[in-house]
């Protein structure tokens, strides 16, 4: 999205959503776009459906006083991660009200969203619970997935964007997405195609080195065209028999992203887009970034 459509991030205090904050930040400064640092008290999700003592007015007032020091700290997080890109605008808003339904609608008119995951881990609840799969597969904007301790470091910054590619129309947002991102960060562009199949016995005619011509002619067709829109960028090709879920997450070991697709705001959807896609939320070593087919 174009114009001065904000990154917004998710802030609860927790590690990964600090460091989402500083992915976020970052990403913002290169993108000079401003940043929405975004607080949400989920009354339900922080105290749970049957909770017998309703809060009161300074229960209620205690949370958004909370909530208001978490959003400066995040602002000064924010800031320090900007600081060596010219700095970032930075904005804050604390609402109360169910957390996914509101990082949905923020993304409407959102760049992009991030949230955080715990390390390894299962996702955190309330904002960084079934928040990110959600995002993921609803959201109106691409989504960004930052595990909690992603290294973010200078040298880090020096790797290749990744992007996952299927042949499909789905693949479409997300080579754009992954070349606009190379692009701001002035990296090289690896475009990965697994394929996974049966091997057939001579008999039937099988020869594995013609699918994999074809394989590579798919993922040539579905990168035609992206070199002459952004020349500044060094496009890789690489084409891998192997199961995509375990091929990416080791790729994503030596990437400073990794960008899959989904299919418009549904569930995941193909052979890299499927389970492989909710997978990668949870196991990814560098930030994941989701790209949505209109």
């Amino acid at each position: 999205m174009a114009g001065n459509a904000p990154i917004v991030v998710g802030v609860d205090g927790s590690a990964g959503a600090t460091t989402a904050v500083t992915w976020a930040a970052h990403t913002a400064a290169l993108h000079r776009a401003p940043l929405l640092l975004l607080h949400v008290v989920d009354v339900v999700a922080d105290y749970g459906p049957g909770s017998t003592e309703p809060l009161t007015a300074t229960d209620y007032d205690r949370l958004a006083e909370h909530g208001r020091w978490l959003l400066d700290s995040a602002t000064a997080r924010a800031e320090e991660a900007a600081a060596d890109l010219g700095g970032v605008e930075v904005r804050v808003e604390l609402v109360q009200s169910p957390a996914t339904p509101t990082l949905l609608a923020r993304s409407e008119g959102a760049r992009m969203i991030a949230v955080g995951t715990r390390d390894r881990g299962s996702l955190r609840r309330a904002l960084l619970g079934s928040v990110s799969s959600a995002l993921a597969r609803r959201a109106h904007c691409p989504v960004a997935v930052i595990r909690e301790g992603a290294d973010l470091s200078a040298a880090v910054r020096t790797r290749p964007v990744i992007v996952g590619v299927d042949g499909t129309a789905v693949s479409e947002p997300a080579i754009e997405l992954a070349l606009s991102e190379a692009s701001v960060r002035g990296v090289d562009l690896v475009a990965v195609h697994v394929w996974t199949g049966v091997e057939l016995p001579a008999d039937y005619g099988f020869d594995p080195a013609d699918t994999e011509t074809d394989m590579n002619y798919v993922l040539a067709e579905s990168l035609a065209g992206w070199q002459e829109r952004f020349p500044e960028v060094t496009i890789h090709r690489e084409v891998v028999k192997d199961r995509p879920e375990r091929y990416l997450r080791e790729r994503s070991e030596t990437a400073q992203l990794l960008v899959v697709g989904s299919r418009g705001r549904g569930g995941f959807s193909s052979m890299l887009f499927g389970s492989t896609s909710q997978s990668l939320v949870l196991s990814a070593d560098c930030p994941l970034l989701v790209g949505h087919e209109d």
